[in-house]
């Protein structure tokens, strides 16, 4: 069994494989950020829209909203030492992010109770902008640190 796979990796160059990634990563990067888009000319315009289209003053629940994602950094960030913690944080946030459709179909369907305008359309952009964004950037911080404490028990054990 070893022997078939040093066989099928034979072919297999590694660089290779890591360049053609890059290079369509890039492309992709590029064609969001400098493409075509639909209302605006480039990224940083569509950004422009996203946040004028908000009503700051009226909604202030997007502030709680924001004050309990710094919660949530704060809580990993001051307990990255402790990989029990970081996983049960990790499970919530993970739960949340598989809510994520029927939170916002529940708000779309309550926003006069709490918001001034109608954001949670069906696709769930707004949702994902200020929900789902942020707490994958919270699951890539947790997972940074899950990693680096495994690197540390390595070398401890050995």
């Amino acid at each position: 069994a070893i022997a078939c796979d040093v066989r099928i990796m034979e072919g297999f160059n590694l660089t290779e494989a890591a360049s053609g990634l890059m290079g369509a990563v890039e492309d992709a990067l590029k064609t969001h950020l400098t493409g075509d888009h639909r209302y605006t000319q480039s990224f940083s315009e569509d950004v422009q829209a996203f946040v004028h289209a908000i009503d700051w003053r009226s909604d202030l629940w997007i502030f709680g909203l924001f004050l309990v994602e710094l919660v949530d950094v704060l809580i990993i960030v001051i307990n990255r030492r402790s990989w029990e913690r970081l996983a049960t944080v990790f499970m919530v946030n993970t739960a949340v992010l598989a809510c994520a459709e029927r939170l916002n179909s529940l708000a779309s369907s309550n926003w006069k109770t709490f918001s001034s305008q109608d954001y949670f359309d069906q696709a769930g952009v707004f949702a994902s902008v200020l929900v789902g964004l942020p707490l994958l950037l919270c699951q890539f911080l947790i997972v940074g640190f899950l990693l680096r404490e495994a690197a540390c028990m390595v070398i401890r054990v050995k």
